[in-house]
């Protein structure tokens, strides 16, 4: 099992925008990146990641997290916390 403390320190020191950058072809706009969301088809960009805060949210399929969350859903992993 993985220590909340533990998780806690990977999140704080995670790059969301490398991470997501692995997956998706980011576009900077202003504060945000954009890309085209893996969790659903679409033409236009809705997956917005907030790099400074550390999370993303899709504005089309309104799939939302951190950088460990991402990863979980787009390799459709899990872990158990004590």
């Amino acid at each position: 099992m993985i220590a909340p403390e533990t998780i806690a320190k990977v999140r704080e020191h995670a790059d969301i925008a490398a991470i997501v950058g692995e997956t998706v072809k980011l576009t900077r706009r202003g504060r945000s990146l954009v890309g085209l969301c893996p969790f659903h088809k679409e033409k236009t960009p809705s997956l917005h990641i907030n790099p400074e805060r550390g999370f993303f949210y899709c504005f089309g399929c309104h799939e939302k997290g951190d950088a460990i969350g991402f990863v979980m859903k787009t390799e459709g992993l899990t872990f158990t916390m004590r």
